[in-house]
């Protein structure tokens, strides 16, 4: 058993030792001054000269031959690097329903952008329930109606004026 952690270099031990302490490829590259790769071909050639059957197994097994206490077990699990922000920790707000999401979005301002059919500013994707899109796509039509409808009424009224006061003016 002395034999096959004489063949780990004293770098594949550097990031063992880290693996033990619970950092993943990237933390220990930044702590070692190296790139991730670099990091995760040293724990697999120490993974292959220990016999071990991943990083962590290897990484205790290292820790048992050096006499290192055991890591301790971590206290709750880390959030995710690229969440969502559309996640929200359960025990960050006592509000409920529309009221949550429109405190999320700051206030005032972001009860009107709620029920807007654009995203908020920073977020991947509008917010809008099923509802609220399908009414979204029924008033879009109607409003571009009644748009239409005002401009033909206002050319109209205005072609009249413009005949009136050429009468005047003649």
């Amino acid at each position: 058993m002395i034999d096959r952690f004489d063949r780990v270099t004293e770098p594949q031990r550097e990031c063992l030792r880290l693996v033990l302490t619970r950092r993943n490829s990237k933390e220990i590259a930044l702590a070692l001054g190296i790139s991730p790769h670099t990091v995760d071909k040293r724990l697999e050639r120490a993974i292959a000269a220990i016999g071990a059957t991943s990083r962590f197994d290897a990484a205790r097994m290292l820790g048992e031959y050096e006499g290192a206490p055991p890591a301790p077990a971590p206290a709750a699990y880390e959030p995710f690097v690229y969440q969502s922000p559309d996640i929200v920790p359960p025990a960050q707000s006592d509000m409920i329903g529309v009221s949550e999401g429109l405190a999320l979005r700051g206030g005032s301002r972001g009860a009107i952008a709620a029920w807007l059919p654009i995203r908020s500013k920073g977020g991947r994707n509008n917010t809008l329930s099923p509802w609220q899109r399908l009414a979204w796509i029924g008033m879009i039509p109607v409003a571009l109606a009644i748009a239409v409808g005002m401009l033909g009424f206002g050319l109209s009224v205005a072609g009249k004026l413009l005949q009136l006061l050429t009468s005047v003016m003649s």
